[in-house]
């Protein structure tokens, strides 16, 4: 015997112990996550609605209900992996100690090398002709405003202190990009210890 109830007359219908509402987040979820993992097997372009139910042992009709089209999932899944990087590189950029630097460039090669199937997304597959480059647009500033407000705050001039977080924005994501596909070796160590430099030199350059 399932349930099937109301706990008050205004209260959400409940199935199985669940709300409506919570099926579909859950539905919504499990999609996204399927999407994840198809990325991480062969990259966005394996992210199809008809591979992602599949994945998520669901109907079309569910996709549909939590997403417009393949791009949107793309699009939603994009900017909740930028959020992942970015509240960790929050903390440690605010910080005004001498250990920042090399604390917050740890903290991002570490979240790269956390889940490979996010990193491919964010790093890798902006590259590619995935339908991401305007998400990618819309994201970057965040960072980018993160390193100018925060990292290189003692650059007086702000067309300099802009130049300077722009091209070390863009300049890691390429360096990450090509280091998670391979032509790029090095350790983590020697990423680590390259951010660290990059920093401190786009300081002197612009004291």
């Amino acid at each position: 015997m399932h349930s099937d109830q109301r706990s008050d007359d205004s209260g959400p219908r409940i199935w199985g112990g669940t709300t409506l509402s919570e099926r579909k987040q859950a539905r919504r979820s499990a999609l996204l996550e399927a999407a994840l993992d198809l990325i991480g097997e062969s990259g966005a372009a394996g992210v199809t609605m008809r591979a992602v139910c599949r994945r998520a042992n669901l109907t079309d009709r569910y996709f549909y209900e939590s997403f417009a089209s393949r791009d949107e999932l793309l699009d939603v899944l994009y900017r909740q992996i930028a959020d992942d990087f970015l509240d960790p590189m929050t903390a440690f950029a605010v910080a005004d100690d001498a250990s920042r630097d090399r604390a917050l460039s740890e903290a991002l090669v570490d979240k790269v090398l956390e889940d490979p199937r996010k990193s491919r997304l964010f790093l890798v597959e902006p590259y590619s002709s995935t339908g991401l480059g305007q998400t990618t647009i819309a994201v970057m500033p965040a960072f980018t405003r993160l390193i100018q407000d925060h990292l290189f705050s003692q650059i007086d001039d702000p067309v300099r202190r802009r130049l300077a977080a722009v091209t070390m924005a863009s300049g890691n994501a390429g360096m990450f990009s090509a280091w998670l596909n391979g032509s790029l070796r090095a350790t983590r160590a020697e990423i680590v210890d390259h951010l660290v430099a990059m920093l401190g030199a786009y300081r002197r350059l612009y004291r």
